[in-house]
């Protein structure tokens, strides 16, 4: 019977010899990538990468392109990249890249105008990410993307497609994100994205010349994350619009039409996190806007619109919102209990290009989490200390510039609030330098640097700074007047001691 260590030496030469079929087997699947000669691509170039080639031709024509890929052929690499950039292209011909493993696929800027059936379906078992962007077509080449079942992004962007026609990416079923950006689609069929709906995660449906929600065609997206349809012709939004995209994280709405956002027009979007309408022509959201938004909207934007006050009533339900952007409305107060009800959470607010003059006593009461306040570029001359006393201690980032703001005893807190600042964050704190005027002496000073010695501030009106050195020692001269000469040396040094610790 062999001995224990025999076996073992046995069992471990085994392994060995295992390890080197293995190996043999990995060398023959994936042999060593290596780049063509210059000269047998050329004008195109090639670079070796980790996961395989990387393949770029530029600035050439069909014919080049073809020879190009007759020589790649030839040595049946993994081409994880295959660029095909600012060409003279208007067809895709067919089987043009047949025998070759292609990865990911770029036709950009190229006149592409058509693109044959056969022109991709021999990439379908290795082809995840195809980008056609920047070129002429004017329809979806539905027939010659069917058969790429391993397509997980679809680039269309910047083409001239009018129309999505019924199944047209019918055979893209593991496709995640889909970009239509800057086209001219104005119709949407009801069955357009039939098939997409096993593993959409976003669709971009943006810079085109949509005039409502295509709701039909989208409905089935079941599994969508995100959904953009900024910079269309949308006028308004209904009820029912958004209905059957029950996982949706993110909307994007910008820069449409919408003058009001109506009641319950969100409230099948229970997983919605963020929300932008910012760039529309809104004056009116209802006070039942975002119902069905509770449990999840943190992100709102709803800047660069007509809005005249602070929508409280439509926002109190919203108890999980962070960050709210009301930048460039026509704001011009702010309620006592703007944020009551929803303020504990919110950590970002913009409230910048607004028409505000001043801000209510008790108005950041209940905003206990706010890091950044963006007061930019309103109509403010003094700004009290007792409305910003509540944030104090949460702020990292304040920004009062561009504000006609006047040297005055009710700015002389602030400097000290932008050095704690400055502790917090510094690189922020540094940015925003906001200026003030002397209105006696005609000039403009920045608010760290006004001159207090000649603004004659007493009192709570010196904040948080109330007590200088200077100050200091006119208490020590008073006091020392009036009581030095009926206490001795010892004591009175004792009593000043603490007089001027407890100033």
């Amino acid at each position: 019977m062999p001995s224990f260590n025999t076996l073992g030496a046995i069992y471990a030469l085994l392994g060995l010899l295992g390890l080197i079929d293995y190996a043999r087997v990995m060398g023959q699947q994936n042999p060593p990538q290596t780049c063509p000669a210059v000269l047998d691509i050329s004008p195109c170039v090639c670079t070796v990468k980790k996961n395989g080639l990387d393949i770029l031709c530029e600035a050439t024509d069909l014919q080049h392109i073809n020879k190009a890929m007759d020589v790649l052929k030839g040595k049946s690499p993994i081409i994880f990249y295959l660029k095909l950039r600012h060409n003279n292209l208007p067809k895709l011909q067919g089987f043009l890249f047949l025998a070759l493993d292609i990865r990911h696929l770029t036709i950009h800027n190229s006149s592409l105008a058509a693109i044959e059936e056969t022109a991709l379906s021999s990439l379908g078992k290795g082809l995840t990410q195809l980008d056609v962007s920047q070129n002429q077509l004017s329809n979806v080449p539905s027939m010659a993307l069917k058969n790429l079942h391993h397509l997980l992004i679809l680039n269309l962007n910047h083409n001239k497609i009018s129309q999505i026609h019924n199944k047209a990416f019918e055979g893209l079923d593991t496709l995640e994100i889909l970009t239509l950006y800057e086209n001219k689609i104005s119709t949407i069929e009801p069955e357009a994205f039939r098939g997409l709906d096993k593993k959409l995660k976003r669709l971009n449906l943006g810079g085109n010349e949509l005039t409502s929600v295509p709701q039909k065609s989208l409905s089935i997206l079941d599994t969508l994350k995100k959904l953009e349809i900024q910079e269309n012709k949308i006028r308004s939004i209904k009820e029912g619009d958004f209905e059957g995209l029950k996982t949706l994280d993110s909307l994007i709405l910008a820069h449409n039409y919408l003058t009001k956002v109506p009641a319950n027009v969100f409230r099948h979007l229970t997983q919605l996190n963020s929300l932008e309408l910012e760039g529309n022509s809104i004056t009116y959201i209802d006070k039942d806007a975002f119902l069905g938004l509770e449990e999840n909207l943190q992100y709102l934007r709803l800047g660069d619109n007509n809005i005249h006050m602070i929508p409280s009533d439509a926002l109190r339900g919203l108890h999980r919102l962070r960050h709210l952007d009301l930048r460039a409305n026509n704001i011009s107060m702010i309620s006592e209990d703007a944020f009551s009800g929803f303020g504990d959470s919110i950590t970002f607010l913009n409230l910048q290009k607004n028409d505000l003059k001043t801000l209510p006593a008790m108005g950041f009461e209940n905003l206990n989490s706010l890091e950044t306040l963006n007061l930019q570029n309103n109509k403010f001359t003094k700004i009290a200390e007792e409305v910003m006393e509540p944030i104090m201690d949460t702020l990292r980032v304040v920004d009062i510039t561009d504000n006609p703001l006047i040297c005055s005893c009710d700015l002389v807190w602030f400097p000290n609030l932008l050095q704690d600042l400055k502790n917090r964050d510094d690189e922020m704190t540094q940015k925003k330098r906001p200026m003030c005027t002397m209105i006696n002496e005609h000039r403009e000073y920045f608010v760290q640097n006004m001159p207090l010695e000649r603004m004659n501030c007493i009192g709570k009106n010196l904040g948080r700074s109330a007590y200088s050195s200077a100050t200091s020692q006119h208490i020590q001269n008073s006091i020392q007047i009036c009581i030095a000469p009926i206490i001795s040396h010892s004591v009175w040094k004792l009593f000043l001691t603490f007089v001027v610790r407890g100033a």
